[in-house]
This record gives C-alpha cells, structure tokens and sequence, in this order.
C-alpha cells in the first residue's frame, strides 16, 4: 500500500474509488488489460460483502445450522440433548478474523502480483479527470466509483434514532456485533436482508418477529416464494405481520408500536428496510455526474453521464447484490480499457439466504398466463432434499408457450442458490424443453429439481401421482 503523499500529482490510465467486490473486479480487470490503476479505499478496506455482508452472514447462518441440526438431531434421538449454546463473543472475533484474511490476501497478494496501487483514504472528484484523496490530488484518463452502499434508515419510525444510540434498534452492520443472542428480536422489514436474519437468530435462540408493510415477504420476488417462505416460517414459530409497518420505538419499556395499533415487547429491534448508495462526499456536482439520493445513473456500458467515468454496484441503486457489482466492474474496466462491453441487466440471479433458501432468475409468472407454460415441482420427492431432512418448496420452471423456450426459474429449497445459476445459463443459452429431455444429471442431486421441473413441463412425469 502507497500513503498520499507517494500517489500526490501521480498520473493513472484508471482510479477506482472503492475497494469492495465492484471495484476490486474492475481494478483487476483493468490491470489485465494492460492500463496503470490505483484504488482509492476507506475503511473498513474491502467493502460491504466482506465486512458487514456476505462473508460474516454466512458464517452466522453457518452458526445457527449447527444450532438447528443439533436441535432436529437430538429429537430424532440420533445425539445427546444439551450442551449447544452459542458464544457470540467467539463469533464476532471469528468473524473479524475472516474479514482479516480475505483482505489481507487482497492487499498483500493479489492486487501487487498485478501491480496495482492502493491507498487508504477518501477519494472525491475535483473535475472529470482529477481526484482528491487527503491532500493528494492525482489524474486519471478514466474514474469508476465503487463505494457501495450503507443500510437504509427510515425517518418515519418515532424514536429511532435515539433507539439507535441507545442500543435498543441496530442495522444489520451492529447485528453482528451482538454479545449475546437477543431473547426477542423484532425484525422490521422481510426482504432478504430480514428474512435470512430472521432464519440466523430463530435457530439462535431468538423469539423472532418480522413487520413487513407489504402484504407477503420477499414481495420483490415471484410471489409464490414469498408466500411458501410465510408458511414455513409461522410453523416454525417466527411471527409475521403483514401490511403491517413500526410507527415508533419506545427503548425505555422496549415496546414497538405497530401501524394497526397493536404492541410488541422486544429485547432488540433489527432495522432491514432496504439500503441507500453511498453518493455522499465524492464530489460527483464537480465532474457533472447526474445522480440522484437513489444513485449515479448508468448505462448499459456502466457509464455515467460523464463518458471517462464509470459508477459499479450497490452505488448505482440499481442492483445491491455483489455479483452484479463484480459483472459491472467487469464492464466498466472493459469500457475504459477501450472495447464495447455491455450488461445484461434483464438476467441477474437474486439468491436469498433464508431457510429455506430462495431463488429466482428471469421471467415471473402465474399458472393461466397464456404466454406461458408455467409448472412446479415439489422438492418433497427430491431424494438429496429427503435425505438431508430439508424436504420443503419446490422448484417454478416458467417457459414460453409459443417456443419452449426456459425463460425464467425460482426456487424455495435447500440449495437453491446453487440451482438457480444452471437455469441463468440455460435461459441465457435459450434451453428448450424439448432439448431438456435429453439432459443428464447427477443423482441424487437438489438440482434435479430444476431439470425434474422442465421434464414435467414438457409432459414426462416420473416421481408425481397421476391426475384424474
């Protein structure tokens, strides 16, 4: 790593503001391609996913598996009851630890072996070709902002700020941090951020609630995932209230106060309403670049309204998932580097990491649509899902009625986040199911539930009763 003073009135082919999967994907490509890049990143270095994100959300819901497989073990009689109890200090020093070395291995690692600059610092615009990190100022031939997102926190609820400062109501970035498992959590807000904590801390040991203003969970998503998720988790003991939003936050009696006028008592209050892009302090009104409180506007090449400068991931409001900020970063670098590379923003797979997982990818669509051929296929008589006890959901094979064609995939189920990349290519390679019939997979498989899905689409029925 370079302090300012080393990069001050230094010239480079690319500047890459950010340092998390977007950006880190478009300094490594960049460099690939031959041009001289600096990265310009603030702590926490590395971004959300690692942080605050996908590496230590994983490794909770890794946590509470073992607490659910312990607990569904032992009333099968297969281990001794007791004895499992989590230790949240033990996890949040863990946690860290693997944030740690994924860095590490970055900095110390990766980005020398292709000669790529880092600095520390906060970088901003001072025109199209100029930024300004500390009191260094340095020149780029081309700019691409990467500097994620943050958790949304609404104005709207009563009391939460001070609820906020006083540790009754956190984000999902202090969840982690907690030093104990909450003996009740209200969860407000059940996209997919809310769901899967919804799932950690039930197997944690919480008494979970999720207060969610739209009508079903997941409402971004097909709707029948959504409405399965519903059934699972209220026969799993989760409380849900729908239609239903938090009006205010009273930390001293630890209540929550519901639009409808009922009360909740909670230990800790979990805010997951959706996240903001971090457009603040980078000086995009002295380059020019058009954005708004919602993102940096975009194009398809991931340009901004200023042709040299690039905007990736969650920063663009337009998809907060870090595998289209590392696609994104992809493009841009590409696009800088002086070739015509393109997003594909209509086939992004969205993988929700609840329990059960929760899949989609493509075209939505209800039974009766006549454009489509719309089938699901239950994972009750999948024999991978059977014999790991997760025999729950099915896999929603939706094609074109007119050509065959696989358009669109989503899934409730163990692994579905796996799954759902096969039916991403397959839509991409525009699969028929005709062309189905003729495929080979591994057995006993979570994934022969898509393949299972389009043969029953196609009319080869091999595991379901006949109807009529």
């Amino acid at each position: 790593m370079l302090d300012e003073s080393q990069v001050d009135g230094r010239s480079y082919d690319v500047v890459v503001i950010g340092g998390g999967s977007g950006g880190a994907a478009a300094a490594l490509r960049a460099s690939q391609l031959g041009l001289k890049v600096l990265v310009i990143d603030r702590p926490p270095v590395g971004g959300t996913c690692v942080n605050v994100g996908c590496v230590p959300m994983k490794f909770l819901l890794r946590l509470a598996e073992f607490m659910k497989s312990h607990r569904e073990l032992s009333s099968l009689g297969l281990v001794k009851s007791g004895g499992a109890i989590p230790d949240m200090g033990a996890f949040r020093s863990y946690r860290k630890s693997l944030a740690e070395m994924v860095v590490s291995y970055y900095l110390d690692q990766v980005f020398p072996s292709h000669g790529i600059d880092v600095v520390i610092g906060t970088g901003s615009l001072r025109g199209p070709t100029e930024v300004k990190v500390g009191k260094a100022l340095v020149r780029a031939r081309s700019i691409i902002i990467a500097t994620g997102s943050r958790p949304l926190v609404p104005g709207s609820i009563r009391g939460l700020r001070e609820a906020m400062d006083r540790g009754f109501a956190m984000t999902s970035d202090e969840a982690f941090d907690l030093a104990e498992v909450p003996e009740s959590l209200v969860i407000v807000g059940g996209g997919a951020i809310g769901v899967e904590m919804a799932a950690a801390w039930h197997w944690l040991g919480s008494r979970v609630s999720i207060v969610e203003m739209m009508d079903r969970l997941l409402p971004g998503l097909d709707p029948e995932l959504g409405q399965a998720l519903q059934k699972v988790y209220a026969e799993r003991g989760i409380d849900l209230y729908l239609s239903t939003s938090v009006t205010s936050l009273e930390p001293d009696s630890r209540r929550v106060r519901l639009s409808d006028g009922r009360e909740l008592e909670a230990s800790k209050v979990l805010v997951a309403v959706g996240r903001a892009p971090n457009v603040e302090e980078l000086g995009l009104e002295n380059a020019g670049v058009r954005y708004t409180r919602r993102g940096i506007e975009v194009d398809e090449r991931c340009r901004t309204s200023v042709p040299n400068i690039y905007a990736v991931g969650d920063v663009t409001g337009l998809h907060y998932l870090a595998s289209a900020a590392i696609a994104e970063g992809i493009v841009a670098a590409e696009n800088a580097a002086g070739l015509d590379s393109k997003i594909d923003r209509g086939l992004v797979p969205m993988a929700v990491f609840s329990d059960p997982e929760v899949a989609s990818v493509g075209v939505s669509a209800m039974r009766g649509d006549p454009r489509y051929r719309v089938v699901k296929f239950p994972n009750s008589v999948n024999y991978r899902a059977i014999a790991l006890g997760e025999a729950v959901g099915f896999a929603k094979a939706v094609s074109e009625a007119s050509t065959g064609r696989l358009v669109g995939f989503h899934m409730i189920g163990p692994l579905a986040s796996e799954v759902v990349n096969a039916a991403a290519i397959a839509i991409r390679k525009g699969l028929t199911l005709e062309e189905a019939k003729g495929l080979v997979f591994a057995h006993p498989v979570i994934s022969e539930s898509l393949l299972n899905a389009l043969l029953l689409s196609s009319g080869v029925n091999l595991y379901l009763p006949r109807r009529g």
